[in-house]
């Protein structure tokens, strides 16, 4: 059977979960989260290669560091797709497709071949999420009847969803081939950061650096917190299975919900059904 997890990886997830969720609400708060996603993650790489410096990290074994590189490519496209999701439509249904969707590329990959076990509960909490994923698709079609408006709306969210799972993955394989938590999130936050700039910064430098002297604090502080959330998430990762943390993680989806209320978006009917059964079909699948 899977792991079960330890009560101070609990708390170090749900701190990642909260964080997580934080930034993404600070970044949709910008006045061009696309332009905005530039210099906040440019903030979060820097701080993320402090910060394993500072901890005395080391530079990851040549097998781990191929997996750290392929994540910091995961996470660059991560990086575009969200930004681009949160830039049409609202944070709620964006995040919930978002850490939902990863979850249900997750599980099959830790199945197969990272050792982890499908219980009655994990069963169980794939449904759930699944039947989220389509009560929050079903929310979003309520508050624009087009299809294709849709399919806009939240087809980059799904997309976002894909990359998510994909680093995540990438992350545990790289840990268990001996990198250390830090270390790994330096190196895999310092080539997305990098990549954002060379891909995303071309042509839109005069922009992004136009959000950071109009928003600094915001595009600041929420760089800060994406490295804690990153940081604590793969500190966690390394002391447990990734499907089990992955999905304890999106409890994050309830965390969200309530800064998007707080924003004016107050999430009804279906969308609340999407938030609830995600985080259920997460805890059942922690378990």
């Amino acid at each position: 059977m899977q792991r079960s997890l330890s009560s101070v990886v609990v708390t170090l997830v749900l701190l990642s979960a909260f964080a997580h969720a934080l930034w993404n609400a600070l970044l949709k708060r910008t006045r061009e989260p696309t332009d905005a996603s530039i210099p906040l993650f440019a903030v979060c790489a820097a701080s993320s290669v402090a910060l394993a410096i500072a901890a005395g990290a080391h530079v990851p074994p040549p097998r781990a560091l191929v997996w750290c590189l392929g994540s910091g490519v995961l996470e660059a496209a991560y990086f575009v797709t969200l930004a681009r999701a949160l830039a049409r439509a609202p944070l709620g249904p964006v995040y919930t497709v978002v850490r939902g969707g990863a979850l249900v590329v997750v599980w099959p990959i830790t199945l197969a071949f990272l050792g982890e076990r499908l219980t009655a509960a994990s069963a169980g909490g794939v449904a759930l999420i699944a039947a989220g994923l389509a009560a929050t698709g079903a929310a979003d079609g309520q508050r624009d009847r087009s299809r294709g408006a849709l399919v806009r709306n939240l087809g980059w969210a799904a997309i976002s969803a894909v990359f998510v799972a994909g680093y995540h993955v990438s992350y545990k394989v790289a840990l268990s081939d001996g990198a250390e938590p830090l270390a790994a999130a330096g190196v895999s936050l310092s080539v997305a950061s990098a990549l954002n700039v060379a891909v995303v910064g071309r042509g839109s430098g005069g922009r992004a650096w136009k959000a950071l002297r109009e928003q600094p604090v915001r595009i600041v502080v929420g760089g800060l917190l994406a490295n804690l959330g990153f940081a604590l998430f793969i500190y966690a990762m390394a002391h447990a299975g990734a499907g089990a943390v992955t999905t304890l993680r999106n409890t994050s989806v309830l965390f969200a919900q309530l800064f998007a209320t707080m924003q004016g978006d107050r999430p009804k009917g279906l969308g609340l059904v999407g938030a609830a059964c995600v985080t259920a079909g997460a805890v059942l699948l922690s378990r």
